[in-house]
């Protein structure tokens, strides 16, 4: 697997099952049959062309009993029974929250959530945190010159405040490499401060609480940077 595969697989901590949802090519699932996993291994995918990809990889693997292909959305044909991990990468934190809001048996603190968002991770972690579900874990990996995040959430009912600027980097207690943290949050402020720059040389005025806003944003940015060093 790949360095972003592999950071997810480092943080699955299961015993009952594992779906893997949007599967693509199933390496994930296979990886964990490969590596001695004894739990159930589901893959699910919203569309039948990925998922006959992880199909025939899992045919060549000789794993095709092993798993279990769901063709659905999301966790709509997945049997909570079964599963104590899921695992969602390589979406918007957008879609991967609106799995989630129909998935109300993830509600449960025996149910790791382990997620890698490839946009929006703001938004995947405000709707986390306002939830009811506790992020345990954060982990940054470099794969391709691409810088990923991931994240392992459980329900525990209660709201643990983030500031905005932690939602897009993660709190920095949850910070393993104070390196790959300082990236990111070097990539987040660019963002920002590109949009910002595009809210400011338009001059309406009904934009101005979202200045004001990423004005904020940069302002927390440096004070996690001065309280690392």
């Amino acid at each position: 697997m790949n360095r972003r595969l592999e950071s997810l697989y480092s943080m699955i901590n299961s015993r009952i099952g594992v779906i893997d949802v949007g599967t693509d090519h199933g390496y994930l699932p296979i990886c964990l049959a490969e590596r001695g996993y004894k739990g159930a291994l589901f893959a699910s995918d919203i569309n039948a062309g990925p998922l006959h990809t992880a199909i025939n990889n899992a045919q060549s693997a000789h794993l095709e009993e092993r798993i279990r292909f769901l063709l659905c959305d999301g966790l709509a044909l997945c049997p909570p029974a079964e599963v104590d991990t899921v695992v969602i990468a390589g979406m918007g934190g957008d879609t991967i929250c609106s799995i989630l809001d129909v998935a109300e048996w993830t509600m449960e603190d025996r149910v790791q959530l382990v997620l890698q968002p490839m946009t929006k991770p703001e938004v995947l972690r405000a709707w986390l945190v306002s939830n009811g579900y506790g992020i345990e874990q954060e982990t940054l990996t470099v794969d391709s010159g691409t810088l990923y995040q991931a994240l392992s959430a459980r329900f525990s009912g209660q709201n643990t405040p983030l500031s905005d600027a932690e939602c897009f980097v993660g709190a920095p207690a949850l910070a393993k490499d104070p390196a790959l943290y300082g990236q990111l949050i070097d990539v987040q402020r660019k963002r920002i401060e590109t949009r910002l720059r595009g809210l400011e040389s338009s001059d309406r005025s009904s934009d101005a609480g979202m200045i004001r806003w990423y004005r904020e944003i940069l302002a927390q940015f440096r004070n996690i940077e001065e309280a690392l060093l």
